[in-house]
């Protein structure tokens, strides 16, 4: 019995309620494996509900394991300062030394995929730039979604980062804003077959290894759910706050909550949320033909407003949207700001 063995023993242990296991979550803190004894510190926070639940989940798969061992197994509810040399994750990620260039880091997160969170990041952060890039570029997109990049296909244009003279990589600019999307990097028809780790390597390069320079706004466009991505930027990035993008569909809705948890049990503040694909403006009128109601519920159950309705509209897809979508963004680009 090996501190590795107890370690992927562990690993069929989830931290409710999402699928990944409190391994790769970070939470084993300490293992000390003398013979058949063994010494783990899990952190679980102050949820007791949540500390019983994995101290008993935890003392089963381990005695089920090795019948013979012996366990004594701590919970810790402050994250412990000390003992790198004994953690079991990753050393701890010291956030003040993040894109400390940035002034405001928005999160823009969904539960699930389709409901157009890419084309509402792009979109606002646009809108940030009509406030802030007079004569510089002062904001910043950077596309989170590893997997599925689509901030490069969504600006239209084909542009790569470059290296200055400190061999720093410098995100390229357009419209104002510096974006930097997997999408600048692999071909649209090359597949990103990673796992975990390497998606983590990756969203810590985009915050640490890139010149962002001194920007007023960064929008980070997160992948849906609850998955590796998300859980890197929460654990990497000094948010500011999160928008949950949602459509008036039941679904979408409850997927929303549940991709809200994740900045809940972070203490990231949400912001609000934004129903996408709300209406449509048939000469004037609004006609909700996907229904309505389903957004409200979604932030009244966060305790927070929804912040903008926005409509289809074609024009979102281009760089020439149309006035009255390009109010609502600015709108919400305003809110924001005033949240903060």
């Amino acid at each position: 019995m090996t501190k590795e063995d107890i370690l992927q023993t562990l690993r069929a242990v989830k931290y409710p309620p999402y699928s990944k296991d409190i391994v790769t979550f970070g939470m084993v803190k300490y293992v000390k494996v003398e013979g058949n004894f063994a010494e783990i510190r899990i952190y679980t926070g102050g949820d007791k509900t949540l500390a019983e639940k994995i101290t008993k989940e935890s003392a089963e798969v381990l005695k089920n394991a090795y019948p013979q061992g012996e366990f004594k197994i701590e919970l810790l509810t402050e994250v412990p300062s000390s003992a790198p040399a004994q953690q079991a994750s990753a050393p701890a990620i010291d956030k003040s030394k993040t894109l400390t260039g940035v002034k405001l880091k928005i999160a823009v997160a969904s539960g699930k995929g389709g409901v157009g969170k890419s084309t509402i990041a792009v979109n606002l952060a646009r809108a940030f730039a009509r406030i802030f890039s007079k004569e510089e570029a002062r904001v910043g997109l950077m596309d989170c979604d590893i997997h599925g990049p689509s901030a490069s296909i969504l600006f239209g244009k084909e542009v790569f980062p470059t290296v200055d003279e400190n061999e720093k990589i410098v995100p390229p600019e357009i419209d104002g804003i510096k974006v930097m999307s997997m999408g600048m990097l692999v071909s649209d028809s090359q597949p990103l077959l990673w796992r975990g780790p390497m998606v983590t390597s990756a969203i810590k390069q985009f915050s640490q290894d890139f010149k962002w320079g001194e920007l007023d706004v960064m929008v980070l466009d997160l992948p849906p759910g609850t998955g590796d991505a998300v859980l890197s930027v929460v654990q990497l990035i000094p948010l500011d706050s999160a928008v949950i993008i949602t459509t008036p569909n039941a679904l979408a809705s409850k997927t929303a909550l549940r991709g809200a948890m994740v900045f809940q049990k972070t203490n990231v503040k949400i912001a609000g949320v934004v129903e996408n694909m709300a209406y449509i403006d048939i000469a004037g009128q609004k006609e909700y033909i996907f229904g309505e109601g389903c957004a409200k519920e979604v932030a009244q159950n966060l305790g927070v407003e929804i912040l903008a309705t926005i409509p289809l509209d074609k024009t979102l897809h281009t760089d020439n949207i149309s006035e009255n979508s390009q109010q609502i963004f600015d709108d919400l680009a305003r809110k924001l700001l005033e949240i903060k």
